[in-house]
């Protein structure tokens, strides 16, 4: 935004001065247009026409031209616009879309910025746009416009549908959403069909990961530092005629993680719009166990009862940015619980028996033995034993169980947390750039005496601990980046050696005489440490991980401390600062005795 952003051409990086942002071409992508780092890569690959090579242990498909699908998806995109043109001839089906936009109010610059077209109900049209255009039928129906029927017979998927197109970035269109426009479609058809179509999955168009309106949002979405999640493309569009344009909507599939990572590297804020009824509640209490994990903070936001976003914006017309902020809001904790004490015949009012309390705490206690941050998960257990009026060390002692005893989280939740809790380099730094750049003279003797622990028995265990070490977030938050970047550099070298142990040690041994002598002589020196110890790697790494616990232990308490003196002028803050510093205690006493 100023000339404070400066490129630097000597190392291929940048730095803002602004906002101390720095990193290389990847990261910057990944920053601006909030893509993971594959997506990225393939953005810039196709970009710059550069062919990738995928090195893994497995099998290798069939070989997919990502950018023919999205070039084909563009030709579609540009025949659903010129047919969105013929609705000023205001003929036949054309006079119906008319009417149809008219009634949802929809502008001509709401219809541009979206990009919004319409398939009309001709049969084979689009096929035959596409086949002219030079599209094999391979291709034609791995897009998902085009699909195969049961019988063998070639159908278009949004004949007679108003088109969403889903930009994954202001260029490239990877599916389309379809709405019926009344009276188009054959009555028998149209009563049979689904309001909604939605392009299916493909190698282009994951929706697990995938926002409608996200490019058009980006801006509004940095420059307020928050962000509005909705259901439907016309909920994102109604909004966004009214002035709230940081709203996004997930692309016909319930919120994932996936999508709130997106998010985290945009904004600080993020608020789920619900319906105010008992639906709209649940799915509320759903989305805990979703975003316990999420970099940022998230919110509900309830709607009056039977009104969805589009009808609200169209109630308040200029006034729904202030209106919305108005809205009842509730953090994700206390729909969960509130969803607890629904399922088991409670009302949200009402104190539940001691029996029932037992089970809504060990329910509650369940979902949140997953939050991976232990400060996040003392203030949430800390909230939650204020609400259901027990002890914080009774609700403490039961999230500990479901963790089991010593930290690690057990059954189907560890498998979820270790799934979704892989570290991966943040936006704005780079794996090998960085390395180079922040490891003074290439001495790794210069970092912590707990990461040099953790570094050994990772550098004689390797692939035996190293998942455990990076999918573990309260390990990865105390390492200093130094060591992050070096175990994520060596589990590139394990993904890609496989099974060859050979290969391997000769890709680690050039891997560490490009890092310089000093890590050199820090892998040499592990290997002799733990040859000559009486303790098996296993048990220092177990003991190397204890003290990790403890000094973060100590490091939150000292924080809490300090925020305990600055709010004295709160007494309910002060109460609930010294409940967590009193569950903090209790952790490291348990960890000091283990």
């Amino acid at each position: 935004r100023s000339p404070s952003f400066s490129v630097r051409e000597s190392n291929n990086s940048y730095h803002c001065f602004g906002c101390g942002a720095s990193g290389n071409v990847i990261s910057f992508v990944m920053t601006s247009r909030a893509m993971s780092f594959p997506d990225a890569v393939e953005f810039l690959a196709g970009r710059f026409g550069i062919e990738l090579k995928h090195e893994s242990g497995r099998a290798a498909g069939p070989k997919i031209d990502r950018e023919k699908l999205f070039s084909l998806c563009q030709t579609a995109f540009g025949f659903f616009r010129r047919s969105l043109l013929r609705v000023k001839d205001g003929e036949g089906e054309f006079q119906k879309v008319g009417e149809y936009l008219r009634k949802r109010g929809l502008t001509a610059d709401a219809i541009n910025t979206f990009g919004i077209g319409y398939a009309p109900n001709q049969k084979g049209a689009l096929l035959d746009i596409l086949k002219k255009a030079g599209y094999d039928l391979e291709t034609i129906i791995l897009s998902g416009l085009v699909r195969r029927s049961a019988s063998g017979d070639l159908y278009e998927l949004f004949r007679g549908r108003l088109l969403f197109p889903i930009f994954i970035d202001p260029k490239r269109i990877a599916g389309f959403g379809g709405r019926i426009v009344p009276g188009v479609l054959e009555p028998s058809y149209e009563q049979q069909s689904p309001k909604y179509v939605n392009s299916p999955e493909t190698p282009i168009y994951q929706k697990s990961k995938t926002f409608y309106g996200l490019p058009q949002a980006m801006g509004a979405i940095r420059e307020r530092g928050e962000a509005y999640i909705v259901e439907g493309y016309m909920d994102v569009i109604g909004l966004a005629m009214r002035g709230v344009c940081n709203v996004v909507a997930c692309c016909g599939t319930a919120l994932t993680e996936q999508h709130i990572k997106r998010l985290s590297g945009i904004c600080s804020r993020v608020h789920l719009l619900f319906d105010g009824d008992e639906a709209g509640r649940n799915a509320a209490a759903k989305s805990f166990p979703i975003a316990r994990n999420a970099d940022l903070d998230l919110t509900a936001c309830f709607l009056p009862e039977e009104t969805d976003p589009d009808d609200f914006a169209a109630t308040h017309g200029d006034r729904t940015v202030e209106a919305l902020t108005q809205l009842p809001k509730a953090l994700l904790i206390d729909c969960y619980v509130d969803g607890v004490l629904r399922k088991l015949g409670c009302g949200a009012d009402e104190a539940p028996g001691p029996n029932l309390l037992g089970k809504v705490s060990e329910e509650v206690a369940k979902a949140l033995s997953g939050v991976q941050r232990e400060v996040v998960r003392a203030a949430l257990i800390t909230r939650v034993a204020r609400r259901l009026k027990i002890e914080t060390s009774q609700l403490e002692s039961l999230v500990e169980k479901h963790r089991g005893g010593d930290g690690r989280i057990t059954g189907a939740i560890a498998v979820e947390s270790a799934e979704t809790q892989r570290f991966e380099p943040k936006p704005g730094h780079s794996v090998k750039g960085d390395l180079n750049e922040s490891t003074p003279t290439g001495n790794p003797n210069q970092l912590p005496k707990s990461d040099l622990a953790l570094l050994r028995v990772v550098m004689v265990l390797r692939g035996a601990i190293l998942p455990q070490v990076m999918s573990n977030g309260d390990i990865c938050e105390m390492l200093q980046p130094e060591s992050i970047r070096f175990l994520l550099g060596l589990r590139e070298l394990l993904d890609s050696a496989g099974d060859q142990e050979e290969q391997l040690k000769l890709k680690i041994k050039e891997y560490l005489q490009e890092l310089g002598g000093g890590w050199v002589s820090l892998w040499k020196e592990a290997h002799a440490m733990l040859a000559g110890s009486d303790e098996s790697p296993e048990a220092i790494f177990n003991k190397t991980i204890s003290g990790f616990r403890r000094e973060r232990l100590q490091r939150l308490i000292r924080e809490s401390q300090q925020e305990m003196a600055n709010c004295s002028d709160d007494p309910q803050r002060q109460s609930e600062v010294f409940e967590r510093m009193r569950a903090l205690k209790s952790q490291l006493d348990n960890t000091v005795r283990g």
